[in-house]
């Protein structure tokens, strides 16, 4: 339900739409008899997975002629002694939708689904689903975009302090991106504005990952201390059954939210905050240190580990000294295979845990990642632990505002960096740095205001700022570490904050593990960059110049263009 203020109308979270872009499996009925039946009785043309892994399971303890599975359908719904195809599929069915993963990642369906930006937070890292959202740092967003909880509409005072509030944010975003460009700290600025804004989301969901989002709202709805799931999730997995249905994949989905087995994971902050939390627990006893830090380390390096890790850099060396284009380009995918084989043999070798901060934006793009595991602590912990302290400067903050005086600032700034993410582009930048601090004190207090007139937590959300810092919990592996996830937060197209911060963690982890030192790099290791340019990072292991660049990534493109 959409909010009117002041003649224009905004969007709430009870505004969620979402449409079916595709969906697996499918088959367009051929048989005419078979494609009638359906069209009277479903207004279907297809068999969906209901249909088809109904009918494919028994190919477990037997053969399956797919050919002749359509007419296989057509001898049940013709035979007397069936009353209703729907019990077929269901009989069936339910004699394997117990084992869970097998059958719950067969069948899917990819959704576009509208929104606020919050669903980013909720939706983006399920374990077995990928997706594409609306960037809050490359979108251009106005006053107009602004999402109001739908809470507010019936606190008229309220609603207007919310509006003036994020209003001022909307219009201090676009005249510094006008004013500096990307560069000067205006990228770290726009974690000012709250999940408070419109997005689009395409995004790939197995059925499983289906049932992991069902399990989330249904716990949180068990909870006796009130709801911490955000409202747009609710009205996603309301929309559940009708999606199935259309899909022909409802049979299998309800059976599968009824069997007492867990699904995929997915890492969350949207938890409640009275529970214990791992992720937090580390952080208090490690003093609340905002700087990575190494809790465990396991280590098993046999004398094969250190053979093949000698092997690995001796091909990385001669890599690294080839000027042919075409050459280098196919060293480089021979020298990631050799990677991938080392790592994948000694994964279990090395496993390293570590106690960090990161702003609740970039764990919201950290976890995208599903093949790290990680942990957070709830969202509500970090933002309450960020109002009571931002709460006590306000004075401060407010004084130092009205007479654009840094200095004032300044004197505070090791307190406010103890919950906001505040970096060193910001200090050079005065005009940036004092609004930066005193809009994100601004939207805390609001969020204490909230909280005050008994608001649901999970609606003062609206309203707070994305630079809030939460602990986390990552845990390497070797994959991770050297392969996968590591070598692409150390490239300079990463996001300043977590490139920042993995160039932190690049440390502890070398100084823990010094047998992975030279392997610990980014994605450039490989021999050549991939994006469209580079930077410094390529010279620190090679001899490079935009010669080389061109011509190595045009004979990738080329030959992928040649295959088409």
């Amino acid at each position: 339900m959409r909010i009117k203020y002041k003649d224009k109308s905004y969007i709430t979270d009870n505004d969620l739409k979402t449409t079916i872009l595709g969906f697996w499996p499918r088959v367009n009925i051929q048989n005419e008899k078979l494609k009638n039946f359906f069209k009277e009785k479903y207004e279907k043309n297809f068999l969906g997975g209901d249909d088809l892994i109904s009918y494919a399971q028994p190919l477990v303890s037997g053969g399956r002629d797919f050919s002749k599975l359509e007419q296989e359908i057509l001898e049940d719904i013709e035979n007397p002694e069936n009353k209703d195809f729907k019990d077929i599929l269901f009989r069936k069915t339910a004699t394997g939708i117990g084992r869970g993963h097998s059958l719950g990642g067969l069948s899917g369906v990819v959704l576009g689904i509208h929104g606020t930006k919050m669903i980013d937070s909720g939706l983006t890292g399920l374990c077995a689903s990928r997706s594409l959202v609306t960037s809050s740092r490359r979108r251009e967003t106005g006053t107009g975009d602004i999402t109001i909880p739908e809470s507010l509409k019936n606190h008229p005072e309220l609603l207007k302090e919310y509006m003036q509030i994020s209003e001022e944010v909307f219009n201090l975003s676009k005249e510094f991106k006008e004013k500096f460009g990307k560069s000067g700290g205006v990228e770290t600025f726009n974690k000012v504005i709250p999940y408070n804004n419109p997005a689009d989301l395409f995004i790939v969901l197995p059925l499983d990952t289906l049932t992991t989002i069902n399990a989330e709202v249904n716990t949180d709805k068990l909870n006796p201390n009130g709801r911490f799931i955000p409202k747009e999730l609710y009205s996603l997995v309301e929309k559940f059954p009708e999606i199935t249905k259309e899909i022909r994949q409802n049979i299998m989905f309800n059976q599968r939210i009824e069997v007492p087995r867990d699904t995929y994971l997915h890492y969350t902050v949207f938890k409640d905050p009275s529970k214990p939390n791992y992720a937090l627990e580390k952080g208090k006893e490690n003093n609340m240190n905002l700087n990575p830090k190494v809790i465990d380390v396991y280590k098993d390096f046999t004398s094969g580990f250190m053979k093949g890790l000698q092997n690995l850099k001796e091909i990385n060396k001669t890599l690294m000294k080839i000027t042919d284009s075409k050459e280098l380009h196919q060293k480089s995918k021979e020298y990631v295979y050799a990677l991938r084989e080392f790592s994948n043999e000694y994964n279990e070798s090395l496993k390293v845990k570590i106690a960090d901060t990161l702003s609740w934006r970039v764990w919201s793009e950290q976890k995208r990642h599903s093949t790290l595991r990680q942990n957070v602590e709830s969202v509500y912990s970090g933002v309450n632990r960020a109002y009571n302290n931002i709460n006590k400067l306000w004075p401060i903050i407010k004084s130092a505002n009205s007479e654009s005086n840094f200095e004032k600032l300044e004197k505070i700034l090791p307190e406010i960096k103890k919950n906001i993410i505040i970096d060193d582009r910001l200090k050079k930048k005065p005009e940036i740095i004092i609004p930066y601090i005193y809009h994100t004190a601004k939207q805390l207090r609001f969020y204490g205001k909230m909280i005050e007139n008994n608001f649901e937590p999970r609606d003062t959300l609206y309203i707070t700022p994305k630079n809030i810092k939460l602990r986390t919990l990552e845990n390497y592996d070797l994959i991770n570490l050297i392969d996968l996830e590591f070598p692409l937060r150390l490239c300079n197209t990463c996001e300043p904050e977590r490139k920042a911060g993995s160039w932190k963690k690049r440390e502890v982890i070398s100084n823990a593990v010094p047998e992975l030192d030279y392997f610990l790099k980014s994605k450039c290791s490989v021999g050549f960059c991939t994006e469209g340019k580079y930077c410094s990072q390529i010279l620190k292991q090679r001899e490079y110049n935009d010669d080389l660049h061109k011509q190595t990534k045009q004979y990738m493109l080329n030959k992928a263009k040649m295959k088409i």
